[in-house]
């Protein structure tokens, strides 16, 4: 603690300017040092362009996330860990001053945006901050940051096909009567048992897709993963299941309390694709401007009028450079091909 009260009166010294953007987020030059403070900001700052980025929150690879070579540049996949305000976790801050920032970008969301200005205060920086809990806002997002960073051309590109993307689902979710649209269960966590209410941003590609949340309820944490147990879920009795973890997903099409779900008995199951970051969560990032047109043709896959691997093509080509075939599209979104439910349609 000494030495980082010793830093913190030292930066002041040194560092007379070391709010890294003003109120409006404007600057006087382009930021060459760069911080998001958690995993759906920095990822949205890679994409972006942001080749002044210091560090990572997190493992890139991880059970939630395959973070493929292919698709991550060198650069990006070596920079180091420094932790970030994100589920439990929160960073160094003696460490945060000796990168010396002067671009700090959070993520703006009610349940830890105090927080973070607050940690940051006390060592004398001030945020950009921006919310991306709603799909819908990636474009402005895209635009307000390519901006700040000096990468407007590139932000304009991501904003206007994702403004694309999204125009063509909710147009699309519009066209089901409410009572035709899907009741889902969003399994986490290793048994299945652990989800999120309906009113958290971590289930929003659900809502966004078309479907119900049957675990209604308000978000209390910005970590989520609210447990049940399996007589709730029986009496939910969802008709299809959207799964995070790979073991779950193989081991409940044999495990007799799971064969009793409607969504089970019918093989509605579908395991969430992870390349090169999760398509629908954990980070919750702008993977689901695709994930989200990828869950609507699990969900309908009769009615859903897209080519959706066409969408991921120009997907991966746009926002990692990186050109996809038909076998790595089918590896990518049908992980689990042989019980996956958009066998049917999309």
């Amino acid at each position: 603690m000494r030495g980082l009260l010793l830093l913190i009166c030292c930066v002041f010294v040194m560092f007379p300017n070391v709010a890294p953007a003003s109120q409006g987020g404007h600057r006087d030059a382009q930021p060459q040092r760069i911080y998001g403070t958690a995993p759906p900001i920095t990822h949205l700052l890679y994409v972006l362009g942001a080749d002044g980025l210091i560090a990572v929150n997190a493992p890139l690879r991880n059970p939630s996330n395959n973070a493929d070579d292919r698709f991550l540049r060198e650069w990006f996949r070596h920079l180091p860990v420094l932790g970030g305000w994100h589920g439990n976790r929160h960073p160094n801050l003696e460490e945060i001053l000796r990168q010396k920032p002067d671009l700090i970008v959070s993520w703006d969301t009610p349940l830890l945006q105090d927080k973070v200005d607050g940690d940051l205060g006390r060592i004398g920086y001030k945020a950009l901050a921006v919310n991306i809990d709603d799909t819908a806002n990636y474009p402005q997002v895209f635009r307000q940051l390519s901006a700040v960073i000096g990468r407007a051309k590139r932000g304009e590109a991501l904003a206007v096909w994702a403004e694309q993307q999204i125009d063509d689902l909710q147009r699309f979710v519009a066209t089901i009567p409410p009572d035709e649209r899907v009741r889902v269960y969003y399994a986490e966590g290793r048994d299945g048992l652990q989800t999120e209410c309906a009113g958290s941003f971590h289930a929003e590609p659900l809502r966004y897709a078309g479907g119900i949340n049957v675990h209604q309820g308000r978000q209390t944490t910005v970590t989520g993963l609210q447990s049940i147990n399996m007589e709730q879920l029986l009496a939910y009795d969802p008709e299809v299941i959207v799964v995070q973890n790979p073991l779950c997903y193989r081991e409940l099409f044999d495990d007799p309390l799971w064969q009793q779900l409607t969504a089970v008995r019918q093989g509605r199951v579908a395991l969430v694709p992870k390349t090169p970051f999760n398509w629908l969560d954990r980070p919750p990032s702008f993977m689901r401007l695709i994930g989200g047109h990828w869950l609507a043709a699990q969900f309908y896959p009769q009615r859903y009028p897209y080519d959706v691997k066409a969408k991921a093509r120009a997907f991966f080509e746009l926002f990692f450079g990186v050109r996809v075939d038909e076998d790595d599209l089918s590896r990518m979104m049908f992980p689990a091909a042989t019980r996956a439910i958009g066998k049917g349609g999309a």
